[in-house]
């Protein structure tokens, strides 16, 4: 699988394809075989079911749908959380924690070839047979969480 400007998939990194639920918000994301998905139980993630793979915004394509985007800021004002104004679905969102360089992508949202990402058990399965790493990021503390160094980066 190669991104919409030609870089192709390499032993490292696997480009996968996501969207919202009404697919009228399309991305693009490089993912390395060993992925980290960060379960947050913030009021947002916890409430929206949000599972974050943080990756670098050179790893992240926006294919189609920018005009649908809606932002919603809250708190502190810095995360960037973005909105599907059809369908309501996060499917990444500019994360506090890095809010220049980063998206925080929704692993809920990535595609399998053409079939929504599956379920094993309680733990999402990507499709190409990587490892997953699961981390609890204790996001009701936000600030205490940061300093203690709990919130990581993909890979």
């Amino acid at each position: 699988m190669s991104d919409p400007e030609g870089e192709s998939s390499t032993p490292e990194l696997t480009w996968i394809d996501g969207q919202c639920h009404c697919a009228r918000v399309r991305f693009r994301v490089a993912l390395a075989p060993t992925t980290t998905i960060t379960q947050c139980n913030c009021g947002i993630c916890y409430m929206s079911g949000h599972e974050e793979i943080m990756v670098p915004e050179e790893r992240f394509r926006l294919l189609e749908g920018r005009q649908c985007l809606k932002e919603y800021r809250f708190g502190a004002a810095i995360a960037d959380h973005t909105f599907c104004s059809v369908c309501g679905i996060m499917p990444f969102y500019r994360p506090r924690s890095h809010p220049t360089g980063f998206f925080s992508v929704n692993a809920r949202c990535l595609l399998g070839g053409k079939a929504v990402v599956h379920r094993v058990g309680d733990r999402l399965d990507l499709g190409f047979g990587e490892t997953i790493e699961y981390v609890e990021f204790d996001g009701q503390n936000w600030e205490a969480s940061i300093a203690a160094g709990q919130h990581v980066v993909t890979d």
